[in-house]
């Protein structure tokens, strides 16, 4: 007689099977993408599409087993009363939720893979019945199909930039996936016979970011304008080699450009790389797409006597906006930041390793899982101590530290396609938005106060001392710490008057067509 056991699984797995299939029939099907190396985006959003919106345009499309769909404010903005422009910053940031890491999956039209219920992404394994795993994103889920995809992409983030420049806060927007998903194609837009085709994220958000500053009349930017001072700065890493290059300059990579720490602590910044200052929005993007071209371009370094290339780059684009006001500077820092994705470094027959390891990416997703975990790491006999945050690990992570545990935000576009590559992006996801940080806060810089400040110190110190001049006070093996204090104070003096000064950084920049002629 045979046993009832194996028969018995046998048949509640086929009926769960058509069950499942028949519950699935009920959505509607979504059509199949074309083969090929990159995802074909569609419906990139124009110029138009942001500078004047038409009723509906923000609705963003759910995929077909979620019932929700979200609505965006489309109200063009020169229509509004200044009461209601100073009360949507406060309604934008509680409708964003107000953290300070978000996360956004881009995944293929494949109702029998994924489901969204609300912000829940239900992940389910093909041809099995297990159940299926649930993440809880406060970002989402969104699908890659020919009516939605980009639209929807932008419409998310076009609300995060305006918040980020009214408040004076930093933003990094980062994609994250394998090669060939099309996140460079998103980003950056995509070329037909050296012309742009379709607009990326990039442009779009330099659209945008015009439109806020005419918002805040600070339009027209003249030359030399003490008010606003609107900077770009596009970078180049390495995959192999990790050296950085300056996209406005020329393709190859510079090796003395090197990460340096601020004046004041306040994050790192490249050293040799200047900013940009741009006052027209033709201007700005004119500068991306040159910038876009040499980082497509294949960089070449020296080394030795002779001249290698590194055929993959990592690509950075940072906008900065400074604007004065009464005696404060606020500076909003809008990050772009497209990684190359991941490929194996070994074949898999021959166990050869292929190429050297890609440090800045493995450097990102190690300093996700170590703001993902405890704050404290404990020890077996109990005691606890600070966990240590890899920032210096990459060129990159030591650029983005305001946005990585710092008091920026972080936004990670992730794409995938199949179910394990979907199942890795969703843990990444969930980790990210579970990273800690210090909270997303405003950076403004007030010289005067500052200054008051510690010279009402150095003041107080002299006189305590009997120090006439203090500039030419010499200190000794056995100084006190008083003395010690009024070093540190001349020192952090210097530093103040020399943080963000408008004239040096726009000095740097004019340097920035010196080096662009020698470069063509």
């Amino acid at each position: 007689m045979d046993e009832p056991g194996p028969a018995l699984r046998l048949l509640k797995r086929r009926l769960k099977q058509r069950i499942c299939s028949s519950e699935l029939r009920a959505l509607p099907a979504s059509p199949g993408r074309a083969e090929g190396p990159k995802i074909d985006w569609p419906g990139y959003p124009s110029a138009s599409h942001v500078a004047a919106p038409k009723q509906g345009a923000g609705t963003l499309r759910p995929h077909p087993g979620s019932s929700q769909s979200l609505q965006l404010p489309s109200k063009d903005l020169e229509a509004e009363d200044d009461s209601t422009k100073l009360e949507r910053p406060a309604k934008e940031h509680q409708e964003l939720g107000g953290e300070a890491a978000l996360s956004f999956v881009l995944l293929p039209a494949a109702p029998a893979l994924w489901k969204l219920e609300g912000k829940r992404v239900l992940l389910f394994r093909p041809g099995s019945t297990l159940e299926p795993r649930s993440y809880d994103l406060h970002g989402g889920a969104m699908e890659v199909s020919p009516t939605g995809g980009p639209f929807t992409v932008v419409d998310r983030l076009l609300p995060m930039m305006r918040h980020a420049v009214l408040q004076a806060q930093s933003l990094c927007i980062w994609l994250h996936g394998r090669r060939g998903s099309g996140k460079s194609r998103l980003m950056w837009g995509s070329l037909q016979d050296t012309r742009l085709e379709h607009p990326g994220v990039a442009q779009v958000l330099a659209d945008g970011l015009f439109h806020t500053l005419k918002e805040l009349e600070l339009l027209p930017i003249r030359e030399g304008d003490d008010k606003v001072l609107v900077t770009l700065q596009f970078l180049k890493f390495g995959v192999e080699t990790e050296l950085c290059g300056d996209c406005l300059v020329g393709p190859d990579f510079d090796p003395h450009l090197k990460p340096r720490e601020a004046l004041l602590g306040n994050g790192f910044f490249m050293d040799g790389a200047p900013e940009r200052e741009v006052r027209q929005l033709s201007e700005l993007q004119l500068a991306l797409q040159r910038g876009v071209d040499r980082l497509r371009q294949v960089g070449t370094f020296q080394s030795g006597t002779c001249r290698k290339e590194d055929a993959m780059a990592h690509g950075l684009c940072t906008f900065r906006i400074r604007r004065r006001v009464g005696s404060e500077v606020h500076t909003s820092t809008i990050h772009l930041l497209d990684l190359v994705g991941a490929q194996m470094s070994a074949d898999a027959k021959t166990k050869k390793r292929t190429s050297q390891e890609d440090r800045t990416l493995k450097a990102m997703l190690r300093v996700v899982d170590a703001l993902a975990e405890d704050p404290e790491y404990k020890f077996r006999d109990g005691h606890t101590a600070p966990r240590h945050i890899p920032h210096r690990d990459s060129k990159v992570t030591r650029l983005l530290r305001p946005c990585l545990g710092g008091s920026g935000r972080s936004v990670l576009l992730s794409f995938a396609e199949g179910h394990d590559a979907i199942l890795a992006e969703l843990e990444l996801a969930t980790r990210h938005e579970g990273m800690t940080s210090d909270g997303v806060q405003s950076c403004i810089f007030d010289r005067e106060s500052k200054m008051k400040e510690i010279e009402d110190e150095v003041a107080a110190l002299c006189r305590k001392l009997g120090i006439v001049q203090p500039q030419d006070m010499q200190l000794t093996m056995d100084a006190s710490n008083e003395e010690v204090r009024l070093a540190e104070l001349l020192q952090l003096r210097r530093r103040v008057l020399n943080f963000e000064d408008w004239r040096q950084i726009r000095q740097g920049g004019l340097s920035f067509h010196k080096k662009r002629n020698e470069g063509m």
